[in-house]
């Protein structure tokens, strides 16, 4: 009653609207849209149009609506370009249950449509994205359509395992319109089983289809429950025609008359029944409204229309009309030498599509690739930064008690503090730990004897405590007439304790360079090169790197950052 309020303002409204009828409020929501689309389909889709004039909803729903709306009145061709706008949604590509209605749909419109690759692609992909959301339902519509498919190309036994595995599956389901899914799973399986003769098991299923179609609870729409019913009786008069029990047939006839609601399409089921009981002329008008509508949605050239054209041939055939049945023939063949030539073109746009989609992936693997190696390249150089950082640290660390210690072994050389001393005896363990980190364990060392080590720190200790080689002229001559000895006993002596006599000069220069740059944070470079008695900074940085490892600013910078303040804990003017 609710309904037919609904349609009466609509009509009222366009009748006193003018040009264009303006809807009222109550009509604008998709259940409104869905309960028109049955009995004034014109209504339902001004509803579709008017909501999305006002954005009362976002655009990917209305689309799924306005196509389904255009599905339920069978108008395919109309519907799919709705679906397939939802699916390239970006917006949409982590909404598993609207990808997955989509692709159902889609799946859906291919198979009526006899486009046998293109319903290859979508149960693939319907498939794929139902196992990766574990949604069993829809794995089993896929597992069914491809069932449809196996069984219609000639392996029959794989394809009614599959099918009724399918069943099962979806009986079993909480899916919410799993009951309309079985009408049109026991639908299918009617028509499969009449094709090969199995006339009882299409029967068995036959019954099965009047349960779920009698279950008007599972109808949002009454006019649904009705054309459902109508489906059930044609579907059954055809099987019952075709396996010879014309009686039961005729019954099963007389109770699809007595249901309404059923479109040109659904009255195609009725037709095998028509045309074996030698009803020619209703069966010519059934088909010919079929024809008619195909032809007003534009769909001249397809699988659809030339089995029409078939139809109607035999019809007209039956009737002695051989002049019309062979012009239906003759379509029949044009139609089939068009669709070879554009299933050639469909298989190498799927192709391409394939190609592309396959190629497009690789891409993305190779980018995530080489995103995932610079990452692993960073955190490396990372780690690698990290322990130099801290292995410096530590060496530098070292190196300031190892500076420590050889200033006050200096220091008590100088003085004449017994070298037996713990402070003496703690600072030359220091010395020789260091000596011995430098030492690789192949090197062979001589050992020094008691008079060129007595020699070496009698002239270290004049050195040290004069401070001689802060002198510009200081030379190898000059460390010789301090101890009084020829050169080769000098050579030898120096080898023992240092590399040459400039070495050691030089040494003991950066040195005491290296504290200047510590406790005189103000003096540059130069300043400590000319102070340290070496006038060339050339020579001096090049020579401090050759102790320290490093420059004369790094030095002063990684010290500075690691010492207390007031630098090493020496006195230059010693």
């Amino acid at each position: 009653m609710r309904k037919m309020i609904l349609i009466s303002v609509f009509l009222l409204a366009t009748l006193s609207g003018g040009a264009k009828a303006t809807l009222p409020d109550s009509l604008l929501s998709f259940e409104k849209a869905y309960t028109c689309n049955l009995t004034t389909p014109d209504t339902a889709f001004a509803i579709v149009q008017t909501m999305r004039e006002r954005k009362m909803a976002p655009a990917w729903r209305l689309d799924i609506v306005e196509g389904d709306l255009n599905y339920n009145i069978r108008r395919f061709l109309r519907s799919r370009p709705f679906y397939e706008r939802t699916l390239a949604n970006e917006s949409l590509r982590d909404s598993d249950q609207v990808q997955l209605d989509v692709l159902k749909r889609l799946m859906d419109v291919c198979d009526l449509l006899n486009e046998d690759d293109n319903l290859m692609e979508y149960i693939f992909r319907l498939r794929q994205k139902a196992r990766s959301c574990g949604n069993k339902e829809f794995i089993a519509m896929a597992d069914f359509m491809e069932g449809k498919r196996t069984h219609f190309h000639g392996n029959k036994a794989e394809g009614y395992e599959l099918c009724l595995k399918a069943v099962e599956a979806m009986k079993a389901s909480n899916y919410r319109r799993k009951h309309s899914e079985l009408r049109v799973f026991y639908a299918e399986l009617i028509k499969m089983y009449a094709r090969d003769g199995r006339y009882e098991e299409a029967l068995q299923m036959s019954k099965l289809q009047e349960a779920e179609a009698r279950n008007s609870s599972t109808f949002s729409i009454n006019k649904a429950g009705d054309r459902a019913m109508r489906r059930v009786f044609a579907l059954r008069a055809s099987m019952l025609a075709q396996a010879g029990r014309r009686a039961e047939a005729d019954k099963a006839y007389a109770q699809w008359l007595k249901t309404t609601g059923g479109s040109v399409i659904d009255d195609l089921d009725i037709f095998d029944y028509l045309r074996l009981a030698q009803h020619n002329t209703e069966a010519l008008n059934v088909i010919k409204q079929y024809r008619e509508f195909l032809q007003s949605q534009g769909d001249t050239l397809s699988y659809r229309m030339m089995s029409a054209y078939n139809k109607e041939a035999l019809i007209h055939l039956a009737s002695g009309e051989y002049d019309m049945a062979a012009h239906h023939g003759r379509e029949v063949a044009r139609i089939a030498d068009s669709l070879h030539l554009r299933i050639s073109d469909i298989k190498m746009d799927m192709t391409n599509k394939l190609l592309m989609e396959e190629m497009e992936r690789h891409r993305s693997q190779l980018w995530n690739t080489i995103v995932f190696a610079l990452l692993l390249g960073l955190l490396l150089l990372l780690g690698v930064a990290v322990y130099y950082t801290r292995k410096i640290r530590q060496k530098n660390i070292h190196l300031v008690r190892l500076l420590n210690a050889i200033d006050a072994y200096r220091k008590a050389v100088v003085s004449g503090v017994s070298l037996t001393s713990p402070e003496i005896v703690e600072a030359l363990e220091t010395i020789r730990s260091y000596d011995n980190d430098e030492i690789s364990s192949d090197e062979v060392v001589e050992e020094p004897d008691d008079e060129d080590r007595r020699l070496f720190i009698e002239m270290d200790t004049q050195v040290t405590r004069d401070r001689l080689f802060l002198k510009p002229g200081f030379c190898r001559e000059d460390l010789m007439r301090l101890i009084g000895v020829d050169k080769n006993r000098f050579g030898k002596m120096m080898s023992k304790y240092s590399t040459n006599a400039s070495v050691y000069i030089n040494v003991r220069r950066v040195e005491y360079g290296a504290k200047l740059l510590i406790e005189q944070p103000t003096y540059t470079i130069a300043t400590i090169a000319l102070e340290c008695g070496m006038g060339n900074t050339v020579t001096f940085n090049r020579t401090f790197k050759e102790v320290y490892s490093m420059t004369p600013s790094e030095y002063r910078e990684q010290m500075g950052a690691i010492l207390p303040k007031g630098g090493v804990k020496t006195d230059v003017n010693q």
